[in-house]
């Protein structure tokens, strides 16, 4: 029964995603969402966001209700909205550590973070971001997992410092950048 009712929802949410121009932003919980995106077979895309924050508005009213915004995102991830002092967002934060606002989440169906982007900005530079965090060997979480692990090239370390850099991880980034 539960099932079914995934399903039902991913048909309703999909009707209306036609009928949207910019991103369809789904009211879904954390783990809703991460069900729908299995079920989808996509990645998750969480916009972090405060209601206080001008970046954040900024991209909501000039950047996801753009027409191509839309095209790109809907067909590739489950997007949800989270406020970060609100609700299911203040322990999203947490779990996160979440350092600045709007921070952008591009999440494996099994929870594990693959991207992370902190602020905004035009259209196209973002989408190269995203794509960035599409590519397996450009994604934070791959390049993190390989420095951790000491298996990270030299020319992989670049990417690294540049992901951790978009990740809004400074301190991070410069002691890469050291080494």
């Amino acid at each position: 029964m539960k099932r079914l009712g995934l399903i039902i929802t991913c048909l309703f949410v999909n009707f209306t995603l036609f009928a949207q121009e910019g991103v369809c932003f789904r009211d879904l919980s954390y783990h809703q969402a991460l069900e729908v995106a299995k079920a989808e077979k996509k990645l998750l895309f969480v916009d972090c966001y405060t209601s206080w924050c001008g970046p954040c508005q900024q991209m909501a009213k000039e950047v996801f209700s753009q027409k191509e915004a839309g095209d790109y995102f809907n067909s590739r991830f489950v997007c949800v909205k989270y406020d970060m002092e609100k609700g299911e967002g203040k322990k999203l934060d947490k779990q996160w550590d979440i350092q600045a606002y709007p921070t952008f989440m591009i999440i494996r169906p099994d929870g594990e973070i693959q991207h992370i982007i902190v602020g905004g900005g035009v259209l196209d530079r973002f989408i190269e971001q995203v794509e960035r965090g599409l590519n397996k060997k450009s994604s934070f979480g791959y390049l993190n997992k390989r420095y951790e692990q000491g298996k990270i090239t030299k020319k992989e370390m670049f990417s690294y410092v540049r992901a951790l850099r978009e990740a809004y991880k400074t301190e991070k980034a410069d002691e890469v950048k050291k080494e």
